[in-house]
């Protein structure tokens, strides 16, 4: 059966510490939800192994981040890990009037910032099982030296102060079963009555 009404687009914006799995979350939403983009971070930070410019991050000089961020074009920035993160403007305007899900992987100040604009998306906040956990997944994915492994542990506790900011939190023990909980408050919030718009025959009810 056709879907009886439009479906308006927001954004999901997944935040947790570093490693703790926010960039597959949203990989696994992406292959699951037709409607959904990824909101490509703009950042300083140079490049990991692996990483693609314009795919895993748009790669800016600190010059190129602040004439972007002072001419209106970032939605949000922050200073994390002592690099400079930002969320682009533009293409998030331009998919919320297409009416699509907005995936966003950003930091604790980046989901807060948004959260004052647009208080109304939805907000997830993902949690280790245990910093133990967390640490074993930082050192194990080989794509930081230990110096920035340690800063990242360390950031971790100001991080997960934050999460009760956050609409929901889940729990990233297995991930299969974290993701199940994502996808189903993702499911669930594109039926939020003010996200919708319902058939003419409906207004005489």
């Amino acid at each position: 059966m056709a879907q009886a009404f439009l479906e308006k687009g927001f954004l999901v914006v997944i935040s947790g510490p570093s490693g703790v799995g926010k960039t597959t979350f949203c990989q696994a939403l992406l292959k699951d939800e037709p409607r959904s983009v990824y909101s490509v971070s703009a950042t300083t930070r140079p490049p990991r192994n692996g990483e693609v410019q314009g795919r895993d991050y748009h790669f800016l000089s600190e010059k190129e981040f602040f004439k972007m961020r002072d001419s209106g074009g970032l939605l949000e920035w922050a200073s994390v890990h002592e690099w400079y993160y930002g969320t682009p403007r533009e293409p998030i305007e331009r998919w919320l009037k297409e009416n699509r899900i907005v995936l966003l992987d950003v930091d604790v100040q980046g989901g807060e910032s948004i959260k004052k604009a647009l208080p109304e998306d939805v907000f997830i906040f993902i949690l280790p099982p245990s910093l133990e956990v967390l640490e074993k997944r930082l050192s194990h994915r080989g794509t930081d030296q230990d110096a920035e492994v340690k800063k990242r542990l360390k950031n971790a506790p100001f991080e997960i102060g934050h999460m009760k900011s956050y609409a929901y939190i889940v729990v990233n023990d297995k991930f299969y079963e974290a993701y199940a909980r994502v996808k189903a408050i993702v499911e669930a919030e594109k039926s939020r009555i003010s996200r919708v718009v319902l058939p003419a025959w409906t207004s005489s009810m």
